[in-house]
């Protein structure tokens, strides 16, 4: 089977949340999830940097992440300076083999699908030729042959296609659901939350796109798509994706554009897919809550130099997720996001599956931005009852149950003690929760629903107990 024919089977719809009221520095108990669950995403941060560490923390609280997926890191302070790289061996021993360390000892390793890496981390790894920390990450520290990684002929195994104007793309897919079918061979989709060296963003500004990657999921957003064409090469590469994009987002009630410009004013801005090495991104613009933006250039993330505008300048403006490759691509379209990104988001998925459905090629590739948000997420909530108002005490049933809008079939349920499975994804809407088989003191219960589809929409709740006795 090809790299991509395994996603023929059905992928479609939406996935789904519900609204979480929380800051960057609180935490509620009302909870949300969509396609990529929090429950799924490791997050690692630089333990040599408090910046790192406390971006991170914001993030797992921002998010409801469980507190046992954040993994820190003894990356030396040099590899997050110009210009912010890391050799093999170091990205193998003091990031690879740790984070792969910490999932096996912390029993994480039934669901985390995907890594988001804090600022102040190295974005390039010295390997012939260069790579993304993302991309190495992606193909589990595995390199392909260079000739496949200089000329964008690696295919990834998430790539939901299409290759060539005469073909079509796969319907999209959660990473649950490609785990399910790729197994040992799941690759790892990875981005940084943000990156605040030179060129890059302020703390405050990352801040915000995380809030804003947040208060997107389920908004629907009112803008446009606009895709930009002109006659320049890097645009030029992937114009033939165009058309077949706009008929898919029209058809999916997304408003999408094949324009010059980008607007002015106060016009609405759902996604860009750009094809210049120079923008002004200065000005009056309005970029909606969850909106990705890119502009396939040689040196969008080589921040120590290149010139050029970088992906970090979307960011400021405004959206909520950029891209941009860390050495020379040459003007390949397969290194960077196809126009069915904004598809792939549209029925639902997450930032981070739909970066990863939409390039087929993403070794050089470094995404950066908040990578759950989902903006065309369906609602729906998840309540869970029989919790005892004290300590519990004695052998308690526990039930979750989901209400959602449209016609979402939520019939598995995971439920999760402390981050760590209790009990494994299954038909039963229930757990007993035994307070012998726990140590005295505070946990955590997590109730997770998914819903049949392709892009299986998640609804999670989370509840704080005590068992009897002294911690």
């Amino acid at each position: 089977m090809g790299s991509v024919q395994w996603a023929q089977h059905l992928r479609s719809v939406n996935c789904s949340l519900f609204t979480v009221n929380c800051s960057l520095f609180t935490v509620f108990l009302a909870a949300s999830a969509a396609a990529l669950g929090p429950h799924e995403l490791l997050v690692l941060a630089n333990a040599n940097s408090t910046s790192s560490v406390t971006v991170a923390r914001d993030y797992v609280r921002l998010r409801q992440v469980p507190d046992v997926n954040l993994v820190l890191l003894d990356v030396p302070r040099a590899a997050s300076v110009a210009p912010y790289e890391i050799s093999t061996n170091a990205f193998t021993t003091m990031i690879w083999e740790p984070a792969q360390r910490a999932i096996r000892e912390r029993g994480l390793g039934d669901h985390i699908l995907a890594w988001a890496y804090s600022i102040d981390m190295p974005v390039r790894v010295k390997t012939d030729p260069l790579v993304s920390i993302t991309g190495l990450t992606f193909v589990r520290n595995r390199l392909p042959p260079k000739d496949a990684i200089v000329g964008g002929l690696y295919a990834s195994a998430l790539f939901g296609g299409p290759e060539s104007p005469a073909t079509q793309g796969f319907p999209s897919q959660s990473l649950d659901n490609m785990r399910a079918w790729l197994g040992s061979d799941m690759p790892i989709p990875a981005m940084l939350l943000g990156f605040d060296g030179e060129h890059g963003n302020t703390r405050a500004e990352i801040e915000a796109c995380l809030r804003r990657g947040r208060d997107s999921d389920g908004t629907a957003p009112d803008g446009t798509v606009y895709l930009i064409t002109n006659s320049d090469v890097r645009t030029q590469c992937r114009l033939w994706q165009f058309p077949g994009v706009v008929r898919e987002l029209r058809a999916l009630g997304v408003a999408a554009t094949i324009t010059n410009a980008l607007p002015a004013g106060g016009a609405p801005i759902a996604g860009v897919l750009h094809g210049l090495a120079d923008l002004d991104l200065t000005g009056a613009r309005t970029f909606a809550p969850g909106c990705m933006a890119e502009h396939l250039t040689s040196f969008g993330a080589v921040f120590d130099g290149g010139g050029q505008t970088k992906l970090t300048a979307w960011i400021r403006a405004g959206a909520t997720a950029s891209a941009g490759t860390v050495t020379e691509p040459f003007a390949i379209w397969s290194k960077f996001p196809h126009a069915r990104y904004f598809v792939h988001a549209a029925a639902g998925c997450t930032v981070m599956e739909s970066f990863y459905q939409s390039v087929k090629c993403p070794l050089q590739l470094l995404p950066v931005g908040e990578p759950l948000a989902a903006p065309w997420r369906p609602a729906a909530r998840l309540t869970l009852t029989g919790m005892p108002e004290g300590p519990l005490s004695a052998p308690t049933l526990v039930s979750a149950a989901v209400r959602s809008k449209g016609d979402n079939l939520f019939n598995r349920f995971l439920f999760l003690m402390d981050g760590k499975t209790l009990q494994a994804a299954g038909k039963s809407a229930s757990v007993t929760l035994i307070p012998s088989s726990l140590t005295p003191g505070k946990h955590t219960l997590r109730a997770v629903a998914y819903a049949v589809g392709s892009v299986r929409h998640q609804a999670f709740a989370e509840v704080p107990f005590e068992v009897e006795g002294q911690p």
